[in-house]
């Protein structure tokens, strides 16, 4: 007999998987049933990529990986490949695969996962409290998704809609994780990147209800016990559309809004397939086989058939029923106070990633605006700092020795940048200093650098036509005469090539980001550039946003140099590579 005195080997487990939040919500389902249906045969631990989902868990017991008779299980759940064409929810899953590999007969005992919020966890506040002192009812919604499967995304844009048409009514908390697509949206309070998934549990566990695509904080939404006053099963809607099969995926309480048999590519069940588009990010789901066969104004055509109306429909179902009830007058008021608690949010600043970059850029570029007409006349622009303060001087010296009688600006990044001599001998030779840290707050930048600086300072200087210079190269005539070559007015730029031709391997993938392929062509040099602003007014919007975000940017290219190639390249611009400009 085995140690609880059944007439079985007690068999000691450590269960590993590395799936998703949602799958794990699964597996906790699958050991409770474990357990349940055998009762003292295993002792239990996990390893898993949600460790906090097993926290106050009575299944789980602390097991060592060295000891001898312990067992390391690889989980999955093979059942899904035939998901399409049997009848099993995918709390079957895991728990198919225990039957399988232990020889058991386990079956599904509650109709959710297992998720264990401690007596103590249910008095602390939730995250809504604090930020506006009281408790009210609130709806969390997740307006996005991650990376991989972003089939599954819905147009943020209708989010917006259901949530101003419930405005006054209904109080939202958004949600999001960090690395994650998750657009921002108004009138909500809003938690992108603040909550870490303990925190995310506990918000569940304080929720009215939830309303997001198929996704983890779905399977939360029905294994998260509701607080005491609430009805048992919390409202959620979930827009799922036609990639997984309803039967699959649905709770019995939530309100599953599928298309299922309404379209071709999903009339026998989900089509499984990953992505809307390709994201260029050299992920395997960008291949043709994972991607929808059906696009409708940039959706899915199976997530453009449901409508915000339908979304609100369904929501409204719950309040008109009687489930539960919309804000009171003084909830509304107290409720703004989240709002504008929450109104700003690092989110939005956070780092690209090889995932986001290129729709990131190819929404910037939608944006840049019309080429304005405050630039006048010409002008040399050189950036500077301490370090060459001298060379910085005598290159002046040297241009104005060669006849130059173009205006200069000096620029930097601060007092602490530049040298305070400069203010006495610049004005004396036409030249000025331009802080642009000052300049910033007439136009902002995400992040400014030594080398970002570069393109700030072109694109911001007051000429329309523009030479910028390095003081590292010895000038051997007046540039002046550059303006006016047939190159220069055919073009409008002008940059010289890098005598050393090697390219760098690492720049590829984001080229690829941006649909394009790697010229092969030498380097741009960029410590001598002729550019006219009017006609490469996009151009440089894009290179100097390539730079606002040299966190991600630069782990690839060689720092400013590539960022004026790859934009000029992007937006089809003319330029000319020489040998030699000054």
């Amino acid at each position: 007999m085995g140690k609880s005195g059944c007439l079985f080997p007690v068999r000691k487990l450590i269960l590993k998987c590395g799936y998703s939040l949602g799958d794990i919500v699964m597996m906790t389902s699958a050991l409770r049933d474990l357990h349940i249906g055998h009762p003292g045969q295993f002792v239990t631990d996990v390893r898993t990529s949600c460790p906090e989902l097993w926290q106050n868990n009575p299944y789980i017991t602390h097991l060592s990986e060295k000891e001898p008779d312990v067992e390391q299980i690889n989980c999955s759940y093979p059942l899904i490949n035939r998901c399409n064409t049997t009848p099993y929810h995918c709390l079957h899953g895991f728990i198919d695969f225990f039957n399988e590999r232990f020889r058991l007969s386990i079956k599904p005992t509650v109709f959710k996962g297992d998720i264990h919020i401690s007596v103590q966890e249910k008095t602390w506040d939730s995250q809504i409290r604090e930020l506006i002192q009281e408790d009210i009812p609130f709806w969390i919604v997740a307006a996005g998704g991650k990376y991989d499967i972003t089939i599954k995304w819905w147009d943020s844009k209708r989010y917006q809609e259901v949530i101003n048409y419930f405005h006054g009514k209904i109080q939202f908390v958004q949600v999001g994780d960090y690395g994650h697509h998750h657009p921002k949206l108004e009138s909500v309070i809003d938690l992108r990147g603040k909550t870490d998934l303990r925190q995310l549990i506990r918000l569940v566990y304080h929720s009215q209800g939830v309303l997001c695509s198929v996704t983890g904080l779905m399977h939360l939404a029905a294994a998260v016990e509701t607080k005491r006053g609430q009805p048992p099963n919390r409202p959620c809607i979930v827009i799922a559309g036609g990639r997984e099969p309803v039967h699959w995926e649905a709770y019995p309480d939530h309100q599953f809004i599928h298309t299922n048999g309404a379209l071709p590519c999903c009339t026998d069940g989900g089509c499984w397939k990953a992505r809307t588009t390709r994201l260029k990010d050299g992920d395997k789901c960008d291949w043709h086989g994972h991607l929808c066969v059906d696009v409708v104004n940039g959706l899915p055509h199976c997530m453009d058939m449901i409508t915000s109306a339908e979304v609100i429909r369904r929501i409204e179902m719950y309040f008109s029923g009687g489930v539960i009830k919309y804000l009171s007058p003084r909830q509304q008021v107290v409720a703004e106070r989240g709002v504008e608690a929450t109104a700003k949010n690092s989110y939005d600043r956070q780092k690209l990633n090889l995932h986001n970059a290129g729709m990131a850029c190819d929404r910037f570029i939608q944006t840049i605006p019309a080429f304005p007409n405050r630039y006048q006349g010409r002008g040399i622009v050189i950036c500077g700092n301490r370090k060459n303060f001298a060379d910085v001087r005598n290159y002046i010296n040297r241009l104005r020795e060669l006849n130059c009688e173009l205006p200069v600006q000096l620029w930097h990044l601060g007092k602490q940048f530049m040298h305070e001599r400069a203010a006495k001998f610049l004005p004396r030779l036409n030249a000025e200093s331009i802080d642009a840290n000052k300049m910033r707050r007439k136009f902002p930048a995400r992040m400014l650098n030594e080398c970002g600086l570069i393109p700030y300072a072109i694109l911001h200087s007051p000429f329309r036509e523009v030479l910028f210079l390095d003081v590292d190269f010895d000038p051997k005539f007046n540039p002046e005469i550059l303006f006016d070559t047939p190159n220069f007015r055919t073009t409008g730029a002008i940059f010289r090539s890098e005598s050393n031709s090697d390219q760098n391997k690492k720049a590829e993938i984001v080229w690829k980001s941006c649909a394009l392929r790697r010229p092969k062509e030498r380097l741009f040099e960029t410590g001598q550039m002729l550019l006219d602003k009017e006609q490469c007014w996009a151009a440089l919007n894009l290179c100097l946003w390539f730079n606002e975000h040299s966190d991600f940017y630069y782990q690839y290219l060689e720092e400013e140099k590539e960022t004026f190639h790859l934009a000029f390249r992007k937006l089809k611009k003319r330029y000319l590579l020489a040998d030699q400009t000054v």
